[in-house]
This record gives structure tokens, C-alpha cells and sequence, in this order.
């Protein structure tokens, strides 16, 4: 397996470099720049703690490796989102850590049911200042609908079966999803929580750069983003739609087009900023030791 995630790295690296060559990043004179350093500190936090939070999912299913197996699988997979179709996150860091087909099968199925409470956690983190702030909203009604959704078919037993179901009929593959019990799965919500919540205040931070004019009700602007940007299959990485939905909210908000327009589109540079240190984090470590898969099933 370690062979498809060495190409899967590989590939990653090329459709990261194809979409930097099409984007037009131009970085402006900071207003207040000290901000930027508790913004890329948090972003950092966030990133290490989801190699801690993959590990934990695993931890759950008693499948129990290493911390520098967890960094590794999970950094230096980082930029497989960047890949066409978000098979390649969920399979990217299973594949390393997998011997055979039936343990990649067992990992991947663990590596999409942290993502969907991922998702659904940053869906939450979104909802409450949303409904606040904005009421009775289009935006805010599509984020409940997604709430209400995901809720049932992690946790609902029939109607997980029903939609399970569903998808057998169209896709015609074999394909399962095993319910999650909502105790079992609390490891993975705290752990997933805990992202969340470094990475949207390293957006407030990172926001109050541009501008002293902030609420805090605008960080939730990236949470918001990146949950609807996970869930555009089409999308290399949410490209494209993460910063719509950024724009949107903050000039929603209050702040001008084009104020909000700028820090959008670096706020996506900060991001792969980010994305960086975790792979490079996890190349250092590749490269310094030898890692050694233990796991119990």
C-alpha cells in the first residue's frame, strides 16, 4: 500500500502546482500585521491536532499506531484534497498505514467517517452564530438542512440503512458505511472540535489584519466555508467555492467587497501555508526514523 501513497503524494504535489499557476495571488501592505502571528500560530495548532484527531478515530475503532505514523499518514497526504474527487483525502492517509486490501478497505472506511463528523462538527460551529446573526436566511436554513441530513445518517439507524441503501442502487458497487454509535464516536467529536476551534480563531486573527472594523460573528465565516467546500465532490480542495462563501459572509457582515474579496483569496494562501508545515512536519519525521506499523484489531 505504501506505493499508492507515495503516487498519491506525487500527484497531489502536481494538481497543487496546476492550481497555484491559475490563481492570481497578490499580496497587499498589511494594515496590522502583528495580528498574522497568533493567526499562522492557531492555523499550525490546527493542523498538528488533526493528525491527533485521525489517530483518535483510529484509537476508536481499536486500531491503535503511533503518533509518527499518524503525522506521517496524515501530513504528507495533505495536499491529495488538491486531487480531483474527495476519494483521494479519505484514501491517501489510509493507504499508508495499510498492509492489504482488506485493511485499506477497513482504514478508508474510518478515514470517511472522521471526515463526515468533521463536517458535520464545523456544520454546527457554523449554525448557532449563523442563525444569531442572520435569522431566517437562505444560508442559514441550507446549513440546518445540512445538519439535519448528516445527523440522521450517522446516528439514525433506519434511515442510515435506508440511504445506505440508496446509494447501492445508484452507484451499483458495493459500498458500506457502518451506522456510529453517538458515544462511541465523542472521542472523534472533541477531537475534531478542538480543530475547529483554533483554526476559526485563527481566521478572526487572521481577518484583523486587514481591518480593526471585526466581529467576532465574522470568523465563523471559515468554518462555514470549508464544510461546504468538503462536500463539493467536483471541487479539487472546495476551490473556488470556499472563497464564495467567505466573500459572501463577510460582506454579509458588514465588511466592503473588496476587503472581504482580499482576504478571502489569502486567506486560501495562509491555508496551503499551513498545509505545508504539516507535510513538512511529516517528511522530517519520515526522514529522521523508520516508522513501524503496530495495530490491534
Amino acid at each position: 500500500m505504501k506505493k499508492l501513497f507515495n503516487l498519491l503524494v506525487f500527484l497531489s504535489f502536481i494538481f497543487l502546482f496546476i492550481y497555484l499557476v491559475r490563481q492570481d495571488f497578490i499580496i497587499p501592505e498589511l494594515p496590522h500585521p502583528i495580528w498574522l502571528i497568533p493567526s499562522m500560530l492557531l492555523l499550525f495548532a490546527g493542523f498538528y491536532i488533526s493528525t491527533v484527531s485521525w489517530r483518535v478515530a483510529l484509537s476508536t475503532h481499536n486500531l491503535n499506531i503511533s503518533g509518527r505514523n499518524a503525522l506521517i499518514s496524515h501530513g504528507q497526504s495533505i495536499f491529495s484534497k488538491y486531487i480531483p474527487g474527495k476519494i483521494w483525502v479519505i484514501l491517501g492517509r489510509a493507504s499508508y498505514i495499510s498492509k492489504s486490501k482488506k485493511e485499506l478497505k477497513n482504514t478508508s472506511f474510518i478515514s470517511f467517517k472522521e471526515q463526515i463528523i468533521y463536517t458535520w462538527v464545523g456544520f454546527i460551529i457554523s449554525a448557532i452564530p449563523t442563525f444569531i446573526f442572520y435569522g431566517i436566511h437562505w444560508l442559514s436554513l441550507i446549513l440546518l438542512a445540512m445538519i439535519f441530513i448528516i445527523t440522521l445518517f450517522l446516528f439514525i439507524p433506519p434511515v442510515h440503512n435506508l440511504a445506505m441503501k440508496s446509494i447501492h442502487r445508484i452507484i451499483r458497487r458495493e459500498f458500506d458505511v457502518p451506522v456510529i454509535p453517538f458515544r462511541k464516536s465523542l472521542p472523534m467529536i472533541m477531537a475534531t472540535s478542538l480543530i475547529w476551534l483554533c483554526w476559526t480563531l485563527a481566521f478572526y486573527f487572521f481577518i484583523r489584519t486587514f481591518s480593526e472594523q471585526v466581529t467576532p460573528i465574522m470568523a465563523f465565516a471559515f468554518p462555514l466555508s470549508v464544510c461546504f467546500g468538503l462536500i463539493a465532490i467536483l471541487l479539487p480542495g472546495g476551490l473556488g467555492l470556499r472563497e464564495g462563501i467567505i466573500i459572501g459572509y463577510l460582506v454579509l457582515a458588514g465588511m466592503d467587497v473588496e476587503t472581504a474579496t482580499t482576504i478571502s483569496f489569502l486567506n486560501r494562501l495562509a491555508f496551503i501555508t499551513g498545509e505545508g508545515f504539516i507535510f513538512l512536519l511529516a517528511l522530517v519525521s519520515r526522514l529522521l526514523t523508520k516508522p513501524s506499523i503496530k495495530s490491534n484489531t
